[in-house]
């Protein structure tokens, strides 16, 4: 293989990515996007970037979660640069991707024949499932997560394919990785595909126990940077994930049994969105995804898949070692949002594909020469193959260039995914969501009655619509919704201020009084509770008076007349 020939190749991977995701750069902010960046002030200025180190992902009016000042960062200097105009940004995103996809090849040439390795990188250009990390601008940290990763991975295996590593290129993976973590979490199982790759795809006869005794040193100065970044994250992030489990998971009390179950049934949806993505939704939530309550047929197919794929990596390990690197690489860099070892904030994300998908796309590239040694005609599979190539190419292409479409702005973008997934509660909510903010209450209504009829344990639907009702004046329907929400979900009972609202308008006096007790007791707004209890102290007050005045009129009247 000459350089010309490679970087030939690689020209052609880069225009494959450009052409899947180009027409995204005319799309506004959708989804995460506006709470992350255009109501979130912090990424709308330089000053005081140094801070973002001390600071959630999350500004803390959403939750306070995740850790990723490096993202952050690169939110203040795009909306600086850009004016606040969302283009820069879906820029940015593009030559990410495009930077992703070329570091793939460069990788992929060094374990596999160039025809194979461009092959698997071109799928990973046009591939569909990338599109809500390339579309979305807060995808901005998937991608790069997925450059940074996939080049250390590079940087390693085709230095140790020339020999031991150097201390120059241990110093450019540490660096890689040190950035991949700060712009997002699951960059912290870096050192895991550095041994996977030793173990599997490095030509040295040497005993896997000597090579890693050579290697400890490095190693554990990398472990030094995982925990560097993990101390600094939990400094400023609860907990092991840094974020609140997603939201089935709380309210149904899974146990973790019960929640190892669920992902175990919803596994066949990794592979549905690796090998055949036609379907793609912004968010996977039940009925569309079982939730387990313990094992049942409906987890079968997936735990065949899930036995099957560790099965298909020991058996490869020997014969085709490229094929358990790429398998182990997916599983590998599943796990952080798989909910298999740590319950994650989704059950299930797209954007969570972007990096496995990688190791994907490298196990289908050994099937190249495989496929290519066993069939003697080989002119007549080379044609095959490469108009299978093509077909599989342009159909991945414009299924990313019709989801680009999708992603333009919220309402498009909910509405296709109300209608791929009507039995998605999630989706249902969003919606309704959207189109309350829209005023468009009979919208909003239908499609959040239709969430709480698919999913009735999510206390933000009845608290919401709540909401929604007292805005409106309608405080009959309200009162019970708030009930609902808070018996399903005490911590928002700080909102308890609404339904003191709601009782005065019904001169339930004692009801309101204690809500707005309650509100104050659990963090709501003070200033508006204590209102509501002098309202309350007020027209009992009131209330008091006229029933004295009453039975002073009651007296005089049943008074003897002289």
């Amino acid at each position: 293989m000459t350089r010309r020939t490679w970087w030939l190749a690689a020209t052609l991977v880069a225009v494959l990515a450009v052409a899947a995701s180009a027409n995204s750069i005319v799309n506004g902010f959708t989804y995460d996007d506006i709470f992350v960046i255009v109501r979130d002030t912090r990424s709308h200025a330089l000053d005081g970037w140094w801070k973002e180190f001390g600071w959630s992902y999350w500004n803390p009016r959403w939750g306070g979660d995740g850790y990723r000042p490096l993202t952050r960062l690169a939110f203040r200097l795009e909306w600086v640069l850009g004016g606040g105009e969302p283009m820069l940004f879906h820029a940015v995103n593009i030559a990410l991707h495009v930077a992703g996809s070329v570091a793939l090849l460069w990788l992929a040439s060094a374990l596999l024949p160039l025809a194979a390795a461009w092959i698997a990188a071109a799928f990973y250009a046009v591939h569909p499932v990338h599109v809500e990390a390339i579309a979305n601008i807060v995808g901005q940290a998937e991608l790069a997560v997925a450059f940074l990763a996939i080049t250390a991975v590079g940087v390693y295996v085709r230095g140790r394919l020339e020999g031991p590593l150097s201390w120059k290129r241990w110093v450019g993976v540490g660096a890689l990785y040190a950035c991949a973590c700060f712009f997002k979490e699951h960059a912290i199982v870096l050192p895991a595909l550095l041994i996977l790759a030793e173990a599997t795809v490095v030509r040295d006869r040497a005993p896997m126990r000597q090579r890693l005794v050579r290697m400890r040193l490095p190693l554990l100065l990398m472990l030094v940077v995982g925990l560097a970044y993990l101390w600094a994250r939990t400094s400023v992030v609860t907990g092991v994930t840094g974020f609140v489990a997603a939201v089935p998971f709380q309210t149904l009390k899974l146990t973790t049994g019960n929640r190892i179950l669920t992902m175990v049934g919803a596994s066949t949806e990794w592979l549905r969105l690796l090998l055949w993505p036609a379907r793609l939704l912004t968010d996977y939530a039940p009925p569309y995804i079982d939730i387990a309550e313990g094992p049942s047929l409906v987890q079968l197919p997936g735990a065949l898949l899930l036995i099957g794929t560790l099965g298909l990596v020991m058996a490869c390990w020997r014969r085709s070692p490229v094929t358990s690197f790429g398998i182990a690489w997916l599983v590998i860099t599943l796990l952080p949002a798989s909910n298999f070892i740590v319950p994650a904030g989704i059950i299930l994300a797209e954007r969570t594909l972007l990096l496995p998908s990688a190791g994907a796309m490298i196990a289908l590239g050994t099937a190249v020469p495989w496929l290519y040694e066993r069939f003697e005609d080989r002119r007549v599979v080379q044609y095959v193959a490469v108009l299978a190539v093509v077909v599989l190419l342009s159909l991945g292409l414009a299924r990313s260039v019709s989801r680009n479409r999708d992603w333009i702005d919220n309402e498009t973008l909910l509405q296709q995914g109300v209608k791929d997934a009507p039995n998605n509660y999630r989706l249902q909510y969003l919606l309704g969501n959207h189109w309350f903010e829209r005023k468009r209450m009979i919208e909003g209504e239908t499609h959040f009655r239709e969430a709480l009829r698919l999913f009735p344990y999510d206390p933000i639907l009845p608290f919401t619509l709540a909401e929604q009702y007292r805005r409106a004046g309608m405080c009959g329907p309200a009162i019970p919704l708030y009930k609902w929400a808070f018996e399903l979900g005490p911590m928002l009972r700080y909102g308890e201020v609404g339904l003191a609202g709601c009782y005065l308008e019904s001169l339930q006096l004692d009801e309101a009084r204690t809500a707005a007790l309650n509100a104050i007791r659990y963090g709501g707004r003070f200033t508006v509770a204590r209102q509501m209890i002098r309202a309350a102290n007020a027209g009992r007050d009131s209330l008091a008076a006229r029933r004295a005045r009453g039975d002073s009129s009651q007296r005089a009247g049943a008074a003897p007349q002289p």
